[in-house]
């Protein structure tokens, strides 16, 4: 009797909740090799979305492409994140992390290939819309990937340092586009002569490769796991983590049972386009409960501001950069250079590869080195500010800059101004912790997805508005970023900055 009785007091000791268990695998190798291989995931979204403003110039010349197809162009794989991230936050959430990453990945690699390839600016526009359509995936699961291997201990710390490769991002393309744009390549290649913009296409795959590599190591996370009923899945993996993390051996691992949560949904119980249908619905109404639905819209509305803001920018901003350069010893302001570019596609040089000034690519390795300091500023103080001050304040120093560029004329100012105000879109990332720590694990990846969605929404409508207006009534629109800015700063005061809200489900605790 006294024997049955020890038992299952053991029995209760060695029961933990899931967060519990997390913390008890610490943090350690595994963690490291983890945030790399995110990190990866992370930077093939940038590379694929954003490089094609690096090259801009030289498609322009190469294939003669006019103002509005340089605008397509340049929101094409925004636009296919657009309609592909509900469909990718819905398979995250049935089909598993991981594995979605897996698909995401190899099919985004594919359509680059096929768009190093293409005859015309059309041709280009279609592959890099598939490619933005593939790659949606790693935009904001990975962060549901990092966030699910860490307790609520580090979560906030490692999601936001994550973020860090969005400037590692920054850095590599420039860095490539200065070894790779100024070859002087003259071969076909299956009937296409094969520029350098070309070959810089294939050399931004690589990043995809990378993630590929370390996917193919890493386990589904045991939060999916134990969401969707595999108990012992997820207990093995928790062993795993602390033997990588610990030296220790799997089997010392304290934990013997965990609280477990069901309700999850499985892609086993589609039988027809009907219940798939009605699973996506499942997964995507408890985001508008009454609950939630104010603090869904804040988070959806502030995503598209700012991703509408910093990429639409960073969209045009190679361009911009190049005539800077070329200007810089014409005391001009900002918008009266811009306003007074050529954006024809008349070619007044014998190569294409003439038309880049190089030390532009050098300022863009500055801005990524400068981007990556900030970053790491923010995973170290996220938790001492808080999140919601940290956004504020960065929110009000990107008002600021939108508002003094109107009277600089220095390059070195107009840069350093340009790259602050750009850099509103670290703030993004902020915003997704909040999101990830708001959203309940059973609709965590939905949650993201579909936030990123309209934040890559807002990139697709910024990048065409700014690149409309830029050129024609610039100090209107930078006196509108100013005023949407400030609307920013007040709708961040009131956004959730707690830690994730519980849901109702079912909890058993199993040995």
């Amino acid at each position: 009797m006294e024997g049955t009785k020890k038992q299952n007091d053991n029995t209760e000791l060695d029961s933990h909740t899931f967060d519990e268990a997390l913390e008890l695998t610490q943090v350690g190798r595994f963690h490291y090799v983890l945030t790399l291989i995110c990190g990866f995931c992370f930077m093939a979204v940038m590379a694929e979305t954003m490089g094609v403003g690096m090259i801009m110039p030289l498609i322009k010349c190469d294939l003669t492409a006019t103002q509005t197809e340089q605008g397509l162009l340049a929101s094409a794989g925004f636009f296919g994140i657009v309609l592909s991230s509900h469909m990718m936050g819905f398979l995250a959430d049935t089909w598993g992390r991981v594995r979605a990453l897996r698909c995401s990945l190899v099919l985004a690699a594919t359509a680059t290939i096929i768009s190093a390839f293409s005859v015309n600016t059309w041709m280009l526009i279609a592959f890099r819309f598939l490619n933005g359509f593939f790659i949606s995936g790693c935009q904001a699961c990975v962060f549901s990937l990092c966030g699910e291997f860490h307790s609520n201990r580090t979560r906030v710390r490692y999601v936001t340092l994550l973020a860090i490769f969005l400037p590692f991002a920054l850095m590599f393309m420039p860095a490539m586009a200065l070894v790779i744009l100024p070859l002087q390549i003259d071969f076909v290649l299956l009937g296409i002569k094969f520029a350098s913009w070309r070959l810089f296409f294939a050399v931004n795959m690589l990043i995809s490769f990378a993630g590929l590599i370390g996917l193919s190591i890493l386990p589904e996370t045991p939060k999916y796991l134990l969401v969707h009923g595999s108990h012992d899945a997820s207990l093995a993996v928790l062993r795993r983590i602390y033997a990588m993390n610990t030296g220790d051996k799997p089997e010392n691992f304290p934990v013997k049972s965990i609280v477990l949560q069901t309700g999850g949904a499985d892609l086993s119980n589609i039988h027809g386009v009907k219940d798939a249908l009605k699973m996506i619905w499942s997964q995507t109404t408890p985001l508008f409960y009454k609950e939630r639905v104010l603090q869904t819209f804040n988070i959806c509305f502030s995503l598209f501001s700012i991703y509408g803001i910093s990429q639409g920018l960073f969209m045009w901003f190679p361009t911009i950069l190049n005539e800077l350069i070329r200007k810089s010893d014409q005391d001009l302001k900002v918008c009266t250079i811009i306003g007074n570019m050529d954006v024809t596609t008349a070619k007044t040089v014998n190569s294409c590869t003439e038309l880049l000034d190089y030390f532009m690519f050098e300022v863009l390795i500055m801005i990524g080195a400068v981007f990556t300091v900030v970053f790491i500023i923010f995973a170290y103080t996220i938790d001492i500010v808080g999140k919601s001050n940290l956004l504020m304040i960065w929110l009000v120093v990107a008002c600021v800059c939108a508002a003094i560029m109107h009277w600089i004329s220095e390059f070195a100012a107009i840069v350093i101004v340009l790259t602050l105000l750009m850099s509103v879109g670290n703030c993004g990332g902020i915003i997704g912790t909040i999101a990830i720590e708001f959203y309940p694990a059973q609709i965590n990846a939905m949650g993201m997805c579909f936030a990123m969605m309209i934040g890559r929404l807002g990139s697709v409508a910024g990048g065409n508005i700014i690149g409309t207006f830029l050129f024609t009534h610039c100090n209107i629109l930078l006196w509108g970023v100013v005023a949407l800015i400030a609307v920013l700063i007040a709708l961040a005061a009131v956004l959730p900055d707690k830690k994730r809200e519980r849901v109702a489900s079912d909890l058993t605790v199993t040995k």
